[in-house]
C-alpha cells in the first residue's frame, strides 16, 4: 500500500491542469452512471446524501483556494491594475 502511495504521489506532482479536468470528467461522469442506477424510490436519500458529501468535501478546497488567492493578492501591489 506505501509503494501505491508514493507513485501516486509521483503521478500527483506530475498531472498537469489538463489532466486534472480529464479527472473530474472521469469522476462525474461515473457518478452519472451512478445516479441512474438508483431506483427511483431512493433517489431523493441518495441525493440528500450526495449533496452533503460535496459540500463537506469542496468547502475545504475552497477555503484553502481562496485563502491562497487572498495571500497573493496581498502580496501584489499593483493587481488592482491587472484587470484594466
Amino acid at each position: 500500500m506505501k509503494g501505491m502511495l508514493k507513485y501516486a504521489q509521483k503521478y500527483k506532482d506530475q498531472m498537469t491542469v489538463v489532466d486534472i479536468g480529464l479527472l473530474k470528467l472521469s469522476l462525474c461522469s461515473m457518478g452519472v452512471l451512478m445516479g441512474m442506477a438508483v431506483p427511483q424510490s431512493q433517489r431523493k436519500k441518495v441525493m440528500a446524501c450526495a449533496s452533503t458529501v460535496f459540500a463537506l468535501s469542496y468547502a475545504p478546497l475552497l477555503a484553502k483556494y481562496l485563502g491562497i488567492l487572498t495571500e497573493e493578492c496581498k502580496n501584489r501591489s499593483d493587481y488592482s491594475d491587472d484587470i484594466y
